[in-house]
């Protein structure tokens, strides 16, 4: 069992496997931090990547004939 802060209900067809996914989609943003010297000479002082969520999130939701996670059929039955 997996608990998130959200909610979502749906009827399940007959001989058929729910599948939801929820997601939150973002952006992977390259940052990076200079220093100008008296010179005019510039020097990294930091960089690195921030995770930046965006507004888009949802449920995805599918039915299988069999059982899956992430694309992978649980059971052969």
């Amino acid at each position: 069992m997996v608990l998130t802060g959200h909610s979502y209900t749906r009827e399940v067809s007959k001989g058929m496997y729910g599948n939801m996914w929820y997601r939150v989609f973002g952006y992977r943003i390259g940052w990076s931090s200079w220093s100008v010297l008296g010179t005019c000479r510039h020097i990294k002082v930091a960089s690195g990547i921030a995770n930046v969520p965006a507004r888009v999130e949802g449920w995805h939701y599918w039915e299988t004939k069999r059982p899956q996670y992430k694309g992978r059929v649980l059971s052969p039955r």
